[in-house]
Parts: structure tokens; sequence; C-alpha cells
């Protein structure tokens, strides 16, 4: 299984395309989709702390984007998650695509996984040289978004990349305003605080 995924992941971003209607192409139990999304976030968290612990102090603000509390932090992860999901197949819909739920929800839990493969790789260039850590992520973050541009286009049946990019800047700004008001809400419904990150 183990194999399996790593043969994925890699074929996911040497070729997208292929990877997409591989991915796409697994049945699971839209429950299990839930549930598997739950699980990527509560990784994520870990993921995100055990990165805190390689970055050196000099390179954290006093008052980062994102939440100092795990909790918090989890939270705003899954529902980024879970908006992602439905920005990913409304705003397809809108453009006359032809994807399904289940479909998106496949493509933000593969994606998230990918992410936390190069994770992995960050966290190791860390041990190298901070710098060209932060920098692989940067070009890591930015190259897994045109994978899920390409994973946009084979799930929605669409030709032109140029208007999944379209389509994915709408979900942008959609997103970024959601951000804010998530942290805002979820900080102060659990009496959290919004600290400190890289």
């Amino acid at each position: 299984m183990l194999g399996y995924l790593i043969q994925l992941t890699t074929e996911t971003l040497r070729r997208p395309t292929d990877a997409a209607n591989t991915v796409l192409g697994i049945k699971l139990d839209r429950k299990v989709l839930w549930m598997a999304l739950a699980l990527v976030s509560v990784v994520s968290v870990l993921f995100t702390e055990l990165t805190m612990l390689f970055v050196p102090s000099e390179m954290v603000t006093g008052q980062g984007p994102m939440p100092s509390s795990p909790l918090l932090l989890g939270l705003v992860i899954w529902g980024l998650l879970v908006v992602s999901v439905f920005f990913t197949h409304y705003v397809g819909r809108v453009f006359d695509g032809q994807g399904d739920l289940d479909g998106s929800l496949k493509t933000i839990i593969w994606m998230q996984m990918v992410l936390l493969v190069l994770q992995v790789g960050q966290i190791a260039l860390f041990l190298i040289s901070p710098v060209l850590a932060i920098l692989f992520g940067w070009l890591a973050a930015l190259y897994v978004f045109y994978v899920f541009l390409q994973f946009v286009r084979v799930l929605h049946g669409f030709n032109s990349l140029g208007l999944v990019f379209a389509g994915a800047m709408i979900s942008l700004f959609g997103l970024i305003f959601g951000i804010a008001i998530a942290i805002g809400l979820i900080a102060a419904i659990f009496g959290l605080e919004v600290g400190a990150n890289v």
C-alpha cells in the first residue's frame, strides 16, 4: 500500500493528468472521503508542529497570520479544506464543469497528501539550510497549485487550463476572505490566540 502511494505521488508530480485519472477513478464511499479529509487535517497539524521544531527562532515572527494553538490550527486547516472542496465543486459547475462532489473531495484530499510528502523533504532540508528549506516550500506549493489545476481540469472535463486558472483565482479570493473570518470566529468561540508562525 505504501509503495503504491509513493508511486502515485511520483506520478502526480511527473504526469498530473494521468495521476488525476487514477485518483478520480478510485471508488470510495463519501463518508470515507469525509473521514479521510478530517484525517489529513490532523496529520497536517502534526507535520506543521514538527516543521516548526526545525525552524530557527530568528526566522519566526512574533505575530504570524496562523494560529499558535494546535487545536485552532487543526480547526482552521479542516475548515479551509472543506471550503476548498465546495469551491472546487461549485465554481467548476458555474463554468459548466462536469465533476461531482466526490471528485472534488478526492482532489483536495490527494493534493493535501502530496503537500505532506513534500513537507517531509522540506523538514530534511531544514537540517542543511533553513533558507533553502523555506524556498523549497514556496516552490513546492506553487508546483502543487499547478498540479491542482490539472486535476480540476480533468475532474470537470475542461479543455482550457486558463479557464481552470480563472476559476481558481475566484476561489482563492473567496478563501482569503474566509480565512480571516474563520480564524477570528474560531478564536473568539474557543478563546484561543492567533500567534507566532514563520
